[in-house]
């Protein structure tokens, strides 16, 4: 799908033909967490969608959430529940006496 141009007012500032329905991207990228959530209305979604049209950073953001969603839930499978190691009863003992003594 061809991305839509950017309007520039003479400031070169970025505006959208319908300002009114359209929020900046902090409100955008809240809006991309609540949708993987699943608790988004379709109003919302449509004007998430409408702001990605012409938002790169925002499209980005969500890329790169979407993956760093599914690198953790990969490196869940793979490691264990429980550590592999625990502190001997002396260790314990010791880290103790240390945080006492602050």
């Amino acid at each position: 799908m061809p991305r839509k141009k950017l309007v520039l007012d003479e400031n070169d500032k970025m505006i959208y033909p319908f300002k009114k329905t359209v929020f900046n991207c902090h409100q955008a990228t809240l809006l991309s967490i609540k949708r993987d959530e699943g608790a988004i209305t379709l109003f919302e979604r449509v004007k998430l969608s409408y702001h990605l049209l012409y938002c790169d950073p925002c499209r980005r953001f969500i890329n790169q959430s979407h993956q760093l969603d599914r690198a953790g839930k990969e490196l869940n499978k793979i490691m264990p529940s429980q550590p592999p190691f625990s502190l001997s009863d002396q260790a314990k003992e010791r880290i103790q006496k240390i945080i006492e003594t602050l």
